[in-house]
Parts: C-alpha cells; sequence; structure tokens
C-alpha cells in the first residue's frame, strides 16, 4: 500500500546540503583569508632542544665567559680625601690683609723721618698681608689630597704642590693622629735611607676617617697617636716666628 521513500533522492538531497554547506564555508573561508592574509600562517610552537638550552649551559659559552672574565681586569679600589675650600676663610684673610695694608699706609708718613723703624715697619706689615692673601687663595690654587689605595699613599701637601708617592713596601713604620701623620719609609735606591712623610691630615675633609682606611690598605699596624700636645704646638709657632724675622732680615739687607 505504502511506498518506501527513495533512499537515493534523499542522499541525493544530503549530498547537496553537503556540498552547499562546504562551499559556503570554504566561501567564508577564503573572505576570511583575504580580511586577514596571515590567517592561514599557523603558528610553529615546536622548539628544538638546542633552542631551549640557555647559552650559559653551553660548554663552549661557558668557556668564552671564563675567557672573558679573566681578560677584565680588577678595579683599583682606593679612598680620596681633599681640601675642602671655605668662602668664609678667604673672606676673613681678605680683610685681614686689607686691615694690615690700611696700617701700612697709615704709618707710611709718620715713619719717613726715622728711616730704620720705617722699612723694618712697613716691611712687616705688607708681608703679613701678603701672607695672609695666599692662605686664604691657597685652597683654591692647590688644595691638599691624600689617596690611599693597595698599592701605597699618594700625598699633596697644602704649602707643596708637587705630590708625593709611597708605596706600602718601603714604608717602615707609620703614627697616625687626627691632625698630623708621621710615615717613615726607604728610599726604593738606598733601602739604608729613611725619610719622613708630614701628612697634615687637619686640612682634609672627612679626617677622622683616615685611619680606618689607612688600616684597611696597609700591611702593617699603624701607631695611633693622639693630637700634637701643647710644648709641639710652641714649638711649631716659634719656628714659624723664627721663619718670618729671618726673611723680613733678608728683606732688609
Amino acid at each position: 500500500m505504502f511506498k518506501e521513500p527513495d533512499k537515493k533522492i534523499e542522499k541525493a538531497a544530503d549530498e547537496g546540503k553537503d556540498a552547499s554547506g562546504s562551499a559556503e564555508n570554504s566561501a567564508s573561508g577564503n573572505a576570511d583569508l583575504e580580511d586577514d592574509p596571515y590567517a592561514d600562517i599557523e603558528p610553529d610552537f615546536k622548539v628544538t632542544a638546542s633552542a631551549k638550552q640557555p647559552e650559559s649551559s653551553v660548554p663552549g659559552n661557558k668557556k668564552e665567559a671564563t675567557e672573558q672574565n679573566s681578560e677584565v681586569e680588577p678595579i683599583d679600589l682606593q679612598d680620596n680625601f681633599v681640601e675642602n675650600k671655605e668662602p668664609a676663610e678667604l673672606m676673613f684673610c681678605i680683610i685681614l690683609a686689607s686691615i694690615y695694608l690700611g696700617l701700612a699706609r697709615y704709618f707710611w708718613e709718620p715713619l719717613k723721618k726715622v728711616s730704620w723703624l720705617f722699612w723694618e715697619f712697613e716691611a712687616f706689615l705688607i708681608f703679613v698681608a701678603i701672607i695672609a692673601l695666599f692662605l686664604g687663595a691657597r685652597p683654591y690654587m692647590s688644595p691638599s689630597s691624600l689617596q690611599i689605595s693597595r698599592h701605597g699613599i699618594k700625598y699633596q701637601g697644602p704649602y707643596w704642590p708637587q705630590r708625593k708617592t709611597v708605596n706600602w713596601t718601603n714604608v717602615v713604620q707609620m703614627y697616625v693622629s687626627p691632625e698630623l701623620i708621621l710615615v717613615i719609609y726607604r728610599l726604593s735606591d738606598k733601602p739604608k735611607s729613611l725619610r719622613p712623610l708630614l701628612i697634615h691630615s687637619v686640612y682634609l675633609a672627612d679626617k677622622d676617617k683616615i685611619a680606618d682606611s689607612i688600616s684597611k690598605y696597609a700591611p702593617m699596624e699603624p701607631v695611633l697617636v693622639a693630637n700634637p700636645g701643647l710644648i709641639t704646638r710652641t714649638f711649631q709657632i716659634l719656628m714659624f716666628a723664627a721663619v718670618v724675622i729671618w726673611i723680613l732680615s733678608v728683606l732688609k739687607n
């Protein structure tokens, strides 16, 4: 009575639908590829074992890194201490020099009648004024400096612009105080000859750290002493006065 549906017709219809669907998908895929030129490129997630391995783990790179590190020279560390420049001290020295030059100008006329006193007194006032100007301008012209390293000491004094270098191998003994350092050393060409080196640390900035720096770099233990006493300071003042009197006597003659 009833007829079965034709299976060939249904199969053809299904094939037509699949063909139309695949055509639509291919068309849409082609449209996407046209919109995105990189859509057909698949990312490559495959990484080789040699790429995964870091450069430091390769034996050849390790050897090259070791050779490069060996070629790099070690940094020569050192501690530097430089004299501070105080504008207030310069102004004070200028004012002091102006006062002495004013006194010299004031006593110029009255002392003309006394020839022997005129030259001595006027020369003294002018000399003190020049010394005051020199003391005020000296830190700007040749500041004192001290360098301490593992090789030795380099020192430039406040009144001697030439730098002095002493190696630790030549040092015999060191006496360190907050204001003065005495270094006794031998000459390289004359091992039996001993020479002193006076370092006026009172002029240097951070002078409290000099003793620690010497203890850090020096191969021998320095002798820590106190500041010069009253007798030593008096002796220094007398020596300075003797030098001033000698210079005045030379100027007079």
